[in-house]
């Protein structure tokens, strides 16, 4: 058997007995006939977990969107108009709160702009009031309960271990009779641990 190309093509007997057919020419690109001739398609495989943390790099987590300049393009007049508006809004403020301080001994008449930025400050002096009343707080408490704590030594920590193990070996391999008889004995003798 041959591909496409060549001329001589040997095709095994449908009925899986006798000679082969041989195909020339044109016969092979007859419907039906050309079908022997094609290999079957690969199946696309699925690809696996790994495959797809391969493809994946910096510019998936969108590192490099700068580097063509496309961002820049598309992103530069927005970013120029949100930075013109908010220094116009700073301006502003900073405008009213000045003409407050220069009304501050006078009867000024507060507008709704005005009130609101006056407010806005004296919450502001009002959260730090209230940080630094915290932080004194917490301060006193620290020096307020400092307390020292007398620590075993070894030698001391060494006899409880050994004290706890013996309980645990008593109760585990000894009777109850066995050990109140025990403690009865060291009541008697007056030997206390």
């Amino acid at each position: 058997m041959t591909d496409l190309k060549e001329n001589i093509v040997d095709v095994p007997n449908p009925s899986g007995r006798g000679l082969r057919y041989r195909y020339f020419g044109a016969m092979k690109k007859l419907s039906g006939v050309r079908e022997l001739f094609e290999k079957p398609s690969e199946l696309r495989k699925r690809r696996t977990r790994y495959d797809i943390y391969m493809s994946i790099n910096a510019s998936y987590y969108g590192y490099r969107d700068e580097e063509d300049g496309i961002l820049a393009r598309v992103e530069g007049p927005t970013k120029a108009n949100m930075r013109t508006e908010a220094e116009e809004e700073w301006q502003r403020v900073k405008e009213i709160r000045r003409e407050a301080r220069r009304g501050a001994n006078e009867v000024v008449s507060v507008g709704a702009a005005l009130r609101e930025v006056l407010f806005e400050e004296k919450e502001d002096v009002e959260v730090e009031e209230m940080r630094e009343g915290e932080e004194k707080e917490r301060k006193d408490k620290e020096r307020e309960f400092f307390v020292h704590v007398p620590l075993p030594d070894d030698k001391e920590i060494e006899r409880m271990i050994v004290e706890r193990k013996k309980m645990e070996l008593l109760s585990k391999y000894a009777s109850e009779g066995l050990l109140e008889e025990q403690s009865e004995a060291m009541d008697m003798l007056n030997i206390y641990s």
